[in-house]
């Protein structure tokens, strides 16, 4: 996993501050351009553009606030070593929803940043989870064969099922999330809800895993945002009971999230 090197404490320059008053989305604010400050010489200059939704998220990084989205900016950083890849953390926070940290590396000079806020129902990373190393599979703490459950469904029942978050979604790796259902019916409707964030949607593959080992492909290196909702037809007919799986797969350098949480919600036939 890349260092993470922080953004030192100096006073950046925020263009275009926005604010907001509630949860729906708003235009941005036009945006204005500011000289360019003289740096020492072993410091450069990166841009860093930030956008949420809702808007009026305040970001900070190294300590330092670095306005309200949607903004562009620039901010000093050390100047990279010949080979040095550096990453920087930024913290998404606005009230009514849940505070979002994210890492990512600059391209050509430039940081983009899109988190999609989710409202603070209580959900978040459970405590004890952790990031899944590079390149291997979370292990779940379950048997994946589950005991038959006690509870059968009927026709029409719906079911909700919360699972658990699978942590930090870095380059070459893939967060892990399970959720456990224990009533047994045949399958007449599944959506998938997925909350998180990434710096780059495009670099993710998302895959649901069943208790049978079938699996469903939510994502493949789309430019759509994945924490959201997802209808999978392909898994009607198929049984509800047993442990379920999401993986969220970064295969692509440069950009990283957090898988924070999901739900399932099934409807019996």
């Amino acid at each position: 996993m890349r260092p993470s090197i922080f953004l030192r404490a100096l006073a950046p320059l925020v263009v275009g501050l926005a604010a907001c008053s509630g949860r729906t989305q708003a235009p941005p604010p036009a945006t204005t351009t500011q000289p360019t400050p003289q740096i020492p010489a072993d410091q450069v200059l990166i841009t860093v553009s930030a956008a949420s939704n809702p808007v009026g998220a305040t970001v900070t990084g190294g300590g330092a606030m670095l306005g309200r989205t949607p903004f562009t900016t620039q901010v000093p950083v050390p100047r990279p070593r010949p080979g040095e890849t550096q990453t920087f953390e930024f913290t998404f926070q606005l009230p009514g929803y849940q505070t979002q940290t994210i890492t990512a590396t600059p391209v050509n000079n430039t940081l983009t940043l899109n988190v999609l806020m989710q409202p603070d129902q209580g959900l978040g990373t459970p405590p004890g989870t952790l990031a899944t190393p590079p390149g291997t599979v979370t292990t779940p703490t379950t048997p994946t064969t589950p005991t038959t459950p006690t509870t059968p469904g009927g026709a029409g029942r719906r079911i909700t099922v919360r699972g658990r978050g699978g942590g930090r979604i870095v380059d070459n790796s893939q967060a892990v999330g399970t959720a456990q259902v224990d009533v047994n019916c045949v399958i007449g409707d599944l959506d998938v809800t997925l909350q998180g964030n990434h710096t780059y949607f495009s670099d993710l593959i998302v895959t649901l895993v069943g208790p049978d080992d079938q699996r469903y492909q939510l994502q493949n290196h789309s430019r759509g945002n994945p924490f959201t909702r997802h209808s999978v037809r392909r898994a009607v007919g198929h049984t509800s009971a047993g442990q379920w799986q999401i993986i969220v797969r970064d295969d692509v350098n440069a950009d990283s999230g957090n898988l924070r949480g999901w739900s399932m919600d099934i409807t019996c036939q």
